[in-house]
């Protein structure tokens, strides 16, 4: 970082700080710019030290130079209603508390709510005027930013932690009801208790449809949950991982819809796919949503293609379908979480919007990635890649035949 000469004009001065705050303020890391910010801050006021004190989530107490002992915190934060926003020379304390030498102060707001502190330390009594305080007021409007963005982000992770912890209770304390539900309902079908008649049985097998619908969200809140790549507990298990298997036990055993009995299913697997070092569960949940996705979006008498290859040093899975097609601008939006295309045609499909979301995040725990090409009228072919090097190695580097 530059440093800023205190003998040029002010005027100069002043215009070299606001690009300075511009630069900091757009920097990656908002402490490292309020570390910045407290350096000029104390050079332009010459003070000995300055402190910022955060007294919100996430809470900080950042100091440049020889800031000396401060009063507690709960005294400050009291103290830090009384100040205004904007740096000021000696603000009245309480009776009784005291701070030796000459000082200044300016309370962080968010929302006229003071959140934090800025504590200056001189040596001798300065003269906060003229450029100078211009200066010192844009440094406040630099710190105050950071720390906002500061704020800002801790609540959206805050956020984002209390939604993944909901959705993991919620759909663990799911399971056990929906299990004895599946269960009386198939005892039901089965005629354990009496035959039914056939209005009872039309009855139960919608019983049934239903708690197999339930079962696939709970499935999938808890793996948008566990997966998510910024918010997600889950512990990758990796193991030597066999797509070509995978991807042909999961199209023999996958069952369609009463209504999409006429839907074709193939396979197309290259005779170079490795045997990859990943989290076969993970894949599997994400090829499963990824075929959920073709089937409910294909009509019936159409064909899904289900791919396996490798393209140079990336593991490709792919989903092809005959289907309605994307637009364009829609297709940036298919892998955010809950997120379903308004269109009359898809009216009746039901669906939680985290399956691409779910698909998205496997690609990325794995170092990877998930699109999509479409055209309207067309069909959408869906991908998952994953780089075969780094935590992925190829367990072996033998190219295996497969029938």
């Amino acid at each position: 970082m530059a440093r800023v000469d205190l003998k040029r004009d002010q005027g100069e001065q002043t215009t070299i700080l606001k690009d300075m705050l511009h630069v900091i303020a757009h920097g990656a890391d908002p402490r490292i710019g309020i570390g910045h910010l407290l350096n000029l801050l104390r050079g332009v006021s010459g003070g000995r030290g300055a402190t910022l004190i955060l007294f919100a989530e996430p809470h900080i107490n950042l100091s440049s130079g020889n800031a000396g002992s401060l009063p507690s915190e709960d005294t400050l934060r009291d103290f830090a209603e009384t100040v205004p926003p904007e740096i000021t020379l000696n603000p009245p304390l309480w009776d009784g508390v005291t701070v030796e030498g000459h000082w200044a102060a300016a309370s962080v707001r968010r929302n006229q709510q003071v959140v934090g502190l800025v504590w200056l330390v001189f040596d001798q009594r300065p003269a906060l005027g003229g450029e100078q305080a211009e200066a010192l007021h844009a440094l406040m409007d630099g710190l105050t930013i950071l720390t906002l963005s500061i704020l800002s982000t801790a609540r959206h992770e805050k956020l984002a932690r209390n939604q993944s912890e909901f959705m993991r209770i919620v759909s663990h304390d799911l399971r056990s009801p929906l299990t004895s539900i599946q269960g009386f309902a198939s005892m039901l079908e089965q005629g354990t208790v009496g035959e039914l008649n056939e209005r009872q049985a039309y009855f139960v097998e919608k019983i049934l449809s239903g708690v197999t619908q339930m079962s696939s969200l709970v499935d999938n809140i808890q793996d948008a949950g566990r997966y998510d790549p910024e918010t997600g507990f889950y512990e990758m298990q990796r193991s030597a991982c066999d797509l070509t298997e995978m991807v042909r036990r999961i199209v023999e055993n996958h069952l369609l819809p009463a209504e999409k009995q006429e839907l074709t299913i193939v396979t197309r697997i290259s005779d170079n796919v490795p045997i990859i070092n990943a989290d076969a569960n993970m894949l599997e949940r994400a090829i499963i949503n990824l075929m959920d996705n073709a089937i409910k979006y294909t009509p019936n008498g159409g064909q899904i293609e289900v791919g396996v290859e490798r393209q140079d040093e990336t593991l490709m899975v792919s989903v092809h379908d005959n289907g309605l097609g994307i637009s364009p601008e829609n297709q940036k939006l298919l892998f955010e979480r809950h997120v379903r295309i308004p269109r009359q045609e898809h009216k009746k499909i039901k669906g939680s919007g985290l399956g691409l979301f779910i698909v998205k995040s496997v690609a990325r725990r794995h170092g990877g990635d998930a699109w999509v090409t479409s055209r309207e009228g067309k069909g959408s072919t869906f991908f998952i890649g994953i780089p075969l090097d780094g935590a992925n190695a190829v367990v072996s580097s033998d190219t295996t035949t497969h029938a």
